[in-house]
């Protein structure tokens, strides 16, 4: 049975409702719980699924849409009542008996020596919240999408005359004075820099930067879209220079898609002009950014760890083992299969297959291997599950790993897939057992078969400190015969060779 109910004037952040969603959606005879704020978009997901009545019509986006799919009515009601007691619970969380503050000014006046504020709301919505942080003199990590670029481009000009950061729209990842926000990873304090337009991008970084035993000052995301002409790339120059005047760095890495040429050039020169130690990773872009003297050019974020670290590219131990598995594959089973929810990993995996194999996804760079939502494609092929058509209306993959589950199950039992391709991204906002969600869903697709399906292989991007810890999870997955590598161009790379073998 479905339902959904309205509650009025419940506005709550949306990371919080993802996870409120996971935790609720877990009990017994509930197979989902969406907790959604009522926007048009979001009223469009709730008409879908077949609830919209006049409650629904009527909600804005101030309002709570809550839809449960459950067994019956009495798993319903247990999982809405569990859905009442976590907004309760978290929206007393800090604010003792003077409950929340109305605006950002009155926050800001409450927290003494408050210098950051972290934004969750729609994005059409954001822009005055943002404003009135800048006035307050706050750096600002904008977490929000669907801001449209000409409100980007106003709101960084606004941040950069204030000398104030700007991080985002849509910046997933930040680590502030060794301050992990959002989706970020524990790594040790040290001289690096990272300035990202791509959250996961940054992760892998700072993680293989920790596995090599270096350390992290600060890393600052900037949005995806900053080095775009429209937007100039305002908030990639000014982290150049606040880095440049930290004490504490002394080595830079950029990590970005290609941008506009004239804009990366720009940048480039830029970060060349503070005499750090500069290495500039552009996905998919390395051989046509342009050359200044003083930045080293890499096209993959081991290569960025790598180079920063001063290190020469390793053949990592567990390739050969890809290709000699200790068991034939017939030639019916042939192809590969990544199910990423890590994008930039994804798009990376993609451009480390150029030239090698023809692998379809629904980020390809390429336009004529570009496959449409749900993205299943009918050879080699590559999925962002954390693309927004996989988002819309559910919690991204790294927070609830239902529907990569529910693909895994699919490919083990499909007879012409050879490879299975995963990353496991940890740290704080991510699922607190992804390793264990993954090895339960290959036990089921593995029941039955006459085989043990497909090769799996993995990276996880993490670190001994995370809350789910690097080597438990790893374990997990070696003991349910995972094959883990230590970055994700070694997996990819392991995958390739292993379909490849004759």
């Amino acid at each position: 049975m479905l339902q959904v109910t309205v509650k009025r004037n419940q506005y709550q952040d949306s990371v919080r409702l993802m996870a409120i969603s996971r935790e609720a959606g877990s009990l017994p005879g509930v197979k989902k719980v969406l907790a959604l704020l009522g926007t048009e978009s979001n009223k469009h997901v709730v008409g879908s699924l077949g609830l919209v009545d006049r409650d629904v019509e009527q909600a804005t986006p101030n309002d709570l849409l809550v839809c449960v799919e459950a067994s019956d009515p009495a798993a319903a009601g247990v999982a809405l009542e569990r859905v009442d007691a976590l907004l309760r619970k978290d929206s007393g969380a800090g604010v003792g008996e003077i409950g929340n503050p109305a605006s950002v000014e009155e926050a800001s006046s409450r927290l003494a020596g408050a210098s950051l504020a972290l934004f969750s709301v729609p994005g059409p919505f954001a822009k005055l919240d943002v404003v009135a942080a800048l006035e307050q003199g706050l750096d600002v990590m904008l977490f929000s999408d669907n801001v449209s670029i000409e409100d980007e481009r106003f709101l960084k000009t606004l941040a950069a005359s204030k000398g104030l950061l700007l991080m985002g729209p849509d910046c997933g990842t930040a680590i502030i004075h060794g301050v992990a926000l959002a989706f970020a990873n524990v790594v040790r304090r040290g001289d690096i820099g990272v300035v990202g337009a791509s959250g996961t991008g940054i992760q892998e970084v700072t993680c293989l930067v920790e596995r090599m035993g270096g350390g992290i000052s600060h890393a600052i995301g900037v949005g995806g879209r900053d080095l775009k002409k429209r937007v100039g790339g305002i908030m990639m120059s000014l982290a150049i220079q606040k880095l440049a005047l930290d004490p504490m760095t002394r080595r830079l890495v950029i990590v970005s898609k290609p941008g506009d040429p004239e804009v990366v050039r720009r940048v480039l020169e830029e970060a060349a002009a503070t005499r750090l130690e500069v290495v500039a990773c552009f996905l998919g872009g390395a051989e046509a950014a342009p050359k200044v003297p003083g930045v080293g050019i890499v096209d993959s974020l081991e290569g960025a760890a790598l180079a920063v670290m001063g290190r020469e590219e390793a053949e990592h131990g567990g390739r050969e083992e890809a290709v000699s598995s200790g068991r034939a594959f017939p030639p019916s089973r042939r192809y590969l299969r990544g199910l990423y929810s890590g994008g930039t990993l994804c798009y990376e995996a993609l451009l480390l297959a150029e030239g090698r194999l023809a692998v379809e996804s629904n980020i390809a760079p390429r336009k004529d291997l570009c496959i449409p939502h749900p993205a299943r494609g009918r050879a080699h092929c590559c999925v962002d599950l954390g693309d927004d058509e996989f988002t819309v209306g559910r919690p991204h993959p790294m927070i609830d790993s239902t529907l990569r589950k529910e693909r895994i199950v699919e490919d083990v039992r499909d007879p012409s897939v050879r490879v299975i391709l995963l990353d496991v991204v940890l740290g704080y906002g991510a699922s607190a057992n992804p390793a264990g969600d993954i090895v339960d869903a290959l036990a089921e697709g593995r029941a039955g078969l006459a085989d043990d399906g497909p090769m799996v292989i993995a990276h996880v991007c993490g670190t001994e400190g995370d809350p789910q810890v690097l080597g438990l999870q790893e374990a997990k997955l070696r003991e349910a015969g995972v094959r883990v590598f230590p970055s994700n161009a070694a997996a990819v790379r392991a995958a390739l060779t292993a379909l490849e073998a004759a």
